[in-house]
C-alpha cells in the first residue's frame, strides 16, 4: 500500500512544475524565454507525458516499461543539448555532443527494451550510463560557473536549480541502475528500489518548480 501511494505521490509531483509553467506562459511568451530555460520546459513536459502514459497503462493492464526506456533516452538527449549549450569551453561542449551519441549506441545495446512494448525490462545499459553521464556534465557546469563566475545570484538561476535537482536525483539512483539487473530488473525486489527512485523523482521535481519559477524575467 505505501509503495503505491509513494509510487502516485512521485507521479503526480510533476504536476507542480507544470502548474509554474503554465503560470509562466501565461505572462511571457516562449519566445521570449532562453534556450536553455526552453529545454528545461520541454524536459518537465516529457516527464509529464511519461507519468501520464504509464500511470494509464498501468491502470488499464498495458505493458509499459519500454516508455520508461524511452523516456530515459530522449531526456539525456536533452540533458546533453543542454550542457552544449551551456558550456563555454569547446572542448566541453564537444564532450556534452559525444556523450549524446555514445548515450544512443548504448540504448540500442539493448534494442528489445525499446522497440517491444512487451518487455518487463528496463534498458540494460542505458540508465547507469546516462546517469553517470548526466552527472559528469553536470559537475562540469559547476565547475565552469566556478571558473568564469558568469552568474551572479546563484539562487535565481533556473539552471542551477535543474542541476541541482538532477544530480541529487541521479547520484542517489546510479547505484541501483548499475546493478539493475539485480534491482529493477529483479520483480522480487523492484518495489524497494522503485520507492528509493520514486522519492527521489518527487525531490527532483521541487528543484525543477525553483527552476520554473526563476525562468520568470525579474525587474532590473
Amino acid at each position: 500500500m505505501i509503495h503505491r501511494f509513494i509510487s502516485y505521490l512521485a507521479d503526480f509531483s510533476v504536476l507542480i512544475p507544470v502548474v509554474f509553467a503554465l503560470l509562466l506562459l501565461k505572462t511571457t511568451k516562449v519566445s521570449h524565454l532562453d534556450k536553455t530555460s526552453k529545454i528545461v520546459l520541454g524536459f518537465v513536459l516529457l516527464t509529464l507525458l511519461r507519468n501520464g502514459l504509464t500511470s494509464i497503462l498501468a491502470q488499464i493492464g498495458v505493458f509499459n516499461i519500454y516508455i520508461y526506456n524511452w523516456y530515459n533516452l530522449i531526456s539525456f538527449v536533452l540533458v546533453a543539448v543542454l550542457y552544449y549549450l551551456t558550456f563555454q569551453n569547446r572542448y566541453f561542449k564537444g564532450l556534452a555532443l559525444l556523450l549524446l551519441f555514445v548515450s544512443i549506441l548504448i540504448a540500442c545495446l539493448d534494442l528489445p527494451s525499446l522497440l517491444d512494448v512487451k518487455t518487463v525490462s528496463f534498458n540494460n545499459f542505458s540508465y547507469h550510463a546516462s546517469g553517470g553521464f548526466t552527472i559528469l556534465l553536470i559537475l562540469i557546469y559547476y565547475f565552469e560557473l566556478l571558473k568564469y563566475l558568469t552568474v551572479p545570484k546563484l539562487g535565481s538561476s533556473p539552471l542551477f536549480w535543474f542541476s541541482s535537482g538532477a544530480l541529487f536525483y541521479y547520484s542517489g539512483t546510479i547505484f541501483s541502475y548499475i546493478f539493475i539487473n539485480y534491482t529493477f530488473n529483479n520483480l522480487a525486489s523492484r518495489d524497494q528500489y522503485w520507492v528509493v527512485d520514486a522519492l527521489l523523482s518527487v525531490v527532483l521535481n521541487i528543484f525543477l518548480t525553483f527552476s520554473v519559477w526563476y525562468m520568470k524575467p525579474r525587474p532590473s
